[in-house]
């Protein structure tokens, strides 16, 4: 193992904390933890992993993605619906103190598309959307092979489309693609319809059971999913979609109502225009390209 080639990836979900060593393009270990709601818990946790993928060695860059965005200026949060402490915190050099090495920080979702279009579903396509489905709906961007952040950092902002609804989204907006097909609102809204589903991964497998309101609520919620893809379509012409998360492993019951809306909504172009694929990753695409993000830095320091 080349030690210049190794980097800690670290992707921070609303829940959990997964990150990974990285070296060759190969993950060598794993680990994961509960997201604290704590400032200092948090930045605790965070290095605790880092020094733990270490195991007792020289700690090499870090990378870190947060479903929040960093500014370009200075690197504090500009904003993080899921993990409001974090508003304002100049996460990077907090955790550049705490390991004394160099600390990357990059939106979750920018991180999870960059490291599809490196290893999973997104080679060899230069042009496509990554939409994370998991506590929130996060988006990123690759545009001519390149992940495509804006002047600002914000691009990419799938979850915060308007699809329609009126329901109200940790953003403080209403009507949000997230507030309703987010793993955590869908969870939500199958307790409202009174269907017996803790969680999305047993709506889903109410759904395949033969459920008709589970099946009828993921028929709706892909449809909503074809609105803001729709969007997508229209703005960029964007014809690939990958959709990640926790919830990726449900894209099969959502694939025909988006598609339908899709196509229905993205005026000249036909069904097969479009390909709507699974994440190739899954858990490891955040911490995977947040790991890539570090070791680009490194080469250009």
């Amino acid at each position: 193992m080349d030690p210049s080639d190794l980097a800690l990836g670290i992707d921070v979900g609303g829940t959990a904390i997964k990150a990974g060593a990285i070296s060759g393009g190969r993950v060598l270990q794993r680990v994961e933890t509960a997201t604290p709601h704590d400032l200092e818990a948090f930045l605790d946790a965070l290095a605790g992993l880092a020094r733990e993928l270490a195991g007792g060695t020289a700690l090499p860059p870090v990378g870190v993605g947060i479903p929040g965005f960093p500014a370009p200026a200075d690197g504090s949060i500009l904003g993080a619906p899921n993990l409001p402490f974090l508003q304002g915190v100049p996460l990077g050099p907090a955790l550049e103190e705490r390991l004394g090495v160099p600390v990357r920080v990059d939106n979750d979702a920018n991180l999870a598309a960059w490291g599809e279009a490196l290893r999973g579903a997104g080679r060899g396509r230069p042009d496509f959307l990554l939409a994370t489905i998991g506590t929130g709906i996060g988006g990123g961007l690759v545009l001519d092979g390149r992940l495509y952040r804006g002047p600002g950092g914000l691009a990419g902002e799938f979850g915060h489309l308007p699809v329609g609804h009126d329901r109200l989204c940790g953003c403080g907006a209403r009507g949000c693609l997230e507030a309703a097909v987010s793993a955590r609102s869908l969870a939500a809204w199958a307790r409202e319809e009174g269907l017996e589903a803790a969680d999305l991964r047993e709506l889903a497998a109410l759904a395949r059971a033969g459920n008709g309101g589970a099946r009828d609520l993921l028929r709706r919620a892909g449809a909503l999913l074809g609105e803001a893809l729709a969007q997508v379509a229209l703005l960029l012409d964007l014809r690939v979609f990958v959709i990640g998360g926790g919830g990726a492993p449900v894209l099969d019951l959502l694939r025909e109502p988006a598609l339908q809306v899709l196509v229905l909504r993205a005026f000249g172009r036909e069904r097969e225009d479009f390909e709507l694929l699974q994440a190739e990753l899954g858990n490891d695409a955040g911490f995977f390209g947040a790991a890539a993000l570090a070791l680009e830095a490194g080469a250009r320091a």
